[in-house]
């Protein structure tokens, strides 16, 4: 299927650059971004460090371009959900992404709040959504704002409840995984369908 869809160098192109982000993926379960090089990354994959920035400008957009794959991830699950169920569907798959690989999550958060939010200047090109998803889909801008909004939108709350929900939403997806190394701590997906019911029940 995909040998129809695009070109070997499409392919090849979009192969490549997942490959560079899953080994950064993989790297990040036991390093910090700071920790890990170029060279190390090139090294692995049996590439050059000026092959890798055929890709990528720095280790930075490595993770902005996580961010945007996550995205389209959520907005694929969200299809054809009511937004409510969407909304719970999107945080219980992210708690399952960060309890993998908290340190990744991590990173993202401190990137955040070193450089603010990202720039909207990497996009997810075609071939790299159907190598990743196995089909084609639309591309949509990513991040927190882009993927909850519209659903908060569809809810039809009041402006100034739903301004109060996503403010909220915000604060529990990114504040609440960093209390995981705490005792006691328990379960995110718990944690993270606790404050949304809070918030919801509250809303009502």
């Amino acid at each position: 299927m995909l040998q129809i869809q695009l070109s070997l160098r499409e392919k090849k192109y979009a192969t490549q650059k997942l490959k560079i982000l899953d080994v950064f993926d993989e790297k990040l379960k036991t390093k910090s971004l700071a920790d890990i090089s170029v060279k190390e990354i090139a090294n692995e994959l049996e590439i050059s460090e000026m092959t890798f920035f055929n890709y990528f400008g720095s280790k930075k957009e490595v993770l902005i371009y996580y961010i945007e794959l996550w995205s389209l991830q959520m907005q694929l699950l969200a299809e054809g959900k009511e937004p409510l169920e969407a909304i719970y569907l999107i945080f219980d798959e992210t708690a399952e992404i960060i309890e993998k690989n908290p340190n990744l999550f991590m990173e993202i958060v401190a990137s955040m709040a070193l450089y603010g939010m990202h720039e909207k200047s990497i996009v997810v090109g075609r071939a790299e959504r159907i190598v990743r998803f196995g089909e084609e889909i639309a591309y949509k801008e990513g991040g927190f704002y882009d993927v909850v909004m519209p659903l908060l939108l569809a809810l039809n709350l009041p402006e100034k409840e739903r301004n109060f929900a996503y403010t909220t939403l915000f604060n529990t997806f990114f504040a609440t995984p960093l209390l995981m190394k705490c005792p006691e701590f328990g379960s995110l997906k718990a944690h993270y369908k606790e404050q949304i019911d809070a918030l919801f029940q509250g809303l009502r």
